[in-house]
């Protein structure tokens, strides 16, 4: 893979890494290239892998009733995905195809569980990364859920206060 190791570092599922362990890392990961429209994971299938947008864009979209898909987020550079189904095993939430034309690093599970192994606390650094990124798309989830939740209550409470 061409990312440097400051690059890796940079990201926030890497962040705080030492020189050493982000070089390892790095060596590890598998580059890959999607063009628009490509389907990069499926929903409800299981691929144990923490895949990082290098370059371009990427929508995460689920299947509401059969046949809707509905976007909730644009993924760009920096961003991660695949990261419930990398620290569980569980089929993938959402489908993610490329945007734009697009550049992914997948850092497989069966390193991480290496990296376990032989740097335990490297391992829970990047575990406790991941945490972050997962309680952050909970609070804008949750602010997403209310939005149209307390217009519904308001435009009730509206009609029942003209009565």
């Amino acid at each position: 893979m061409n990312m440097h190791h400051q690059e890796l570092a940079a990201l926030q599922i890497f962040h705080g890494l030492a020189q050493e362990d982000a070089v390892r890392i790095c060596e590890s990961l598998q580059l890959s290239r999607f063009k628009p429209g490509h389907t990069i994971l499926n929903e409800g299938e299981c691929v144990q892998s923490l895949w990082i947008i290098m370059e371009g864009e990427c929508t995460v979209s689920r299947e509401c009733q059969p046949g809707h898909e509905r976007t909730l987020a644009v993924l760009k550079p920096g961003d991660v995905f695949g990261e419930m189904s990398f620290v569980r095993t569980a089929p993938h939430s959402a489908s993610i195809k490329a945007a734009t034309d697009t550049a992914v690093c997948a850092y497989s599970s069966e390193d991480y569980r290496e990296l376990v192994a032989k740097r335990p606390q490297v391992a829970w650094q990047i575990a406790s990364n991941i945490a972050a990124v997962l309680a952050e798309r909970l609070r804008r989830m949750d602010t997403w859920v209310c939005e149209p939740v307390s217009y519904t209550h308001l435009r009730a409470h509206e009609t029942r206060h003209d009565l």
